[in-house]
């Protein structure tokens, strides 16, 4: 495959905060588990345990910036 390089024209990327941009990857991390398991590579159980760790890790994330 031939490698080629993309580059964004569009309209300036807007800036993420922390908050956000953890927010952003939360989402973005439930939507990969909801699709493997549309895709019949994770049960429903699989994926509510996946869940349930990143929203535990996402909380421990959280509580150590509040820290800090």
């Amino acid at each position: 495959m031939k490698y080629r390089e993309f580059v964004y024209v569009g309209e300036p990327v807007p800036e993420l905060n922390e908050q956000e941009h953890a927010a952003f990857f939360m989402h973005f991390q439930k939507s990969i588990l909801i699709s493997l398991e549309k895709r019949g590579l994770l049960s429903a159980s699989q994926r509510e345990r996946c869940l349930l760790e990143l929203e535990k890790q996402h909380s421990l994330n959280q509580k150590k910036r509040r820290q800090a």
